[in-house]
């Protein structure tokens, strides 16, 4: 009980008071040394035992891998008076950890006898690796003996599949798993889908996501990648917004595919809204990839001297001494100057579609630019009418009949958003 809380010097004070110790009581102090990193004292409680048996081998053999120190549990393994298959999955284990794949297979080779977790490891090993080829045919080793794969194997080679692109093969996993009636699980589910969004199987993908009870942040994640890897960009956007619905929080991958949706789609101001959604709303701070992406959307819609600019800023070296803060708030600004070119380059395109204008209000008032704010009312107004940012019925009778069809709820949602987050800065002015 003090091993597992953590309160290993408790359970040293019980274990030297004067209680009559048994086997089970030094194997018990042995591993929660181990399992608290205290792998000195649990060899030093290790030569003192008078009789060990397998459990005191496997526990000191895995405390070694645990610190990467192969080398020691090399030699504990081999002075073993007997081994189990614990024994030889802890040596695995450890070599697959340091990834010395040469030396994990032989120990998987050399076993008289082998379980799931053995074939396991080494699948992973081969995915982490990324020797893909030599994963499926171990799994085929695997199928074809008397070992019998459980969820883990399968997420391993739904993998490697998915990586090789190898629908067939992870057609005849998906129907393995029905036909053996295993239940999968978020992960397993997880896999499946990538399997089939990697192939451009979207609706087999969208099946998986329907029927997955509970959904992951990567589960969402791959679905919005990929309808934007396969052109798909609005229903990418979609996606995101019941993800939102669903209560569950993008992360830094999530905005990676949004950007991407958007830039292979060529959404430009979508693009742009969603960069600042993820600065303002959820305070990610972009990576390169994001920039790689803005610079990418840039490109596309031929603004070529904002995207140089860009990547500018993209490797600008902020001092170590400055808040971090700061290079938030930089990133801020220009992306306000940035949205206001797009959104002007936008009106100039399409002139009928009320968007960007509103997008060129919000950006005047959220930089308290009095002047650009009367002008964009002044040409919201002239274009479209005195009403038109102020009434959600006009809104969809005037120039959002342009760009709000039906299958585009996700630009309607934008447009409401930017007038929620305008009414929210004309509060704070």
């Amino acid at each position: 009980m003090y091993s597992v809380c953590g309160r290993i010097q408790d359970a040293c004070d019980l274990f030297d008071s004067g209680f009559a110790l048994d086997s089970v009581s030094w194997n018990s102090m042995i591993d929660g040394c181990v399992k608290n990193g205290e792998v000195v004292l649990a060899r030093q409680l290790f030569d003192e035992m008078s009789e060990r048996d397998v459990c005191s081998w496997n526990s000191m053999i895995s405390g070694y891998v645990a610190v990467g120190d192969m080398e020691a549990a090399r030699g504990l393994f081999e002075k073993m008076p007997s081994r189990d298959v614990v024994s030889w999955n802890c040596m695995i284990d450890g070599y697959a950890r340091v990834k010395n794949i040469s030396s994990a297979r032989a120990c998987f080779d050399e076993m008289p006898c082998r379980n799931v977790v053995s074939w396991n490891i080494m699948l992973a090993l081969y995915l982490r690796c990324k020797d893909y080829g030599e994963c499926l045919r171990l799994f085929d080793k695997m199928v074809g003996g008397e070992v019998k794969p459980n969820e883990a194997s399968l997420v391993s080679v739904l993998t490697a599949s998915a990586n090789f692109r190898k629908l067939d093969r992870g057609k005849w996993i998906h129907s393995y798993i029905r036909d053996n009636d295993i239940e999968p699980d978020v992960l397993l589910s997880t896999a499946l889908l990538t399997l089939y969004v990697k192939c451009g199987e979207m609706e087999m993908a969208r099946d998986i996501f329907d029927q997955m009870p509970e959904k992951s942040v990567v589960s969402w994640n791959c679905m919005i990648m990929g309808y934007g890897m396969h052109g798909h960009g609005e229903i990418s956007l979609e996606f995101f917004l019941e993800m939102e619905k669903a209560g569950v929080n993008p992360n830094i991958a999530t905005f990676v595919s949004i950007l991407s949706a958007c830039s292979s789609s060529g959404m430009i101001l979508e693009g742009w809204w969603y960069f600042h959604v993820m600065l303002q709303k959820y305070k990610i701070r972009p990576t390169e990839k994001h920039y790689g992406c803005m610079v990418d959307l840039l490109g596309r819609a031929g603004l070529m001297d904002q995207s140089e600019e860009l990547v500018k800023k993209m490797h600008t070296e902020v001092e170590p001494n400055l808040p971090k803060a700061t290079p938030f708030a930089c990133c801020r600004h220009f992306m306000l100057q940035l949205g206001e070119i797009i959104a002007k380059q936008q009106i100039k395109f399409h002139p009928e579609d009320i968007t960007p204008y509103l997008l060129l209000l919000f950006i005047h008032i959220a930089d308290r630019k009095w002047d650009g704010i009367e002008d964009a009312r002044n040409l919201i107004n002239e274009t479209f009418g005195e009403s038109a940012y102020s009434n959600q019925d006009q809104l969809e009778e005037i120039g959002l009949g342009f760009s709000l069809g039906k299958s585009l709820h996700h630009r309607k949602n934008m447009v409401y958003s930017i007038l929620d987050e305008m009414a929210s800065c004309i509060k704070l002015l």
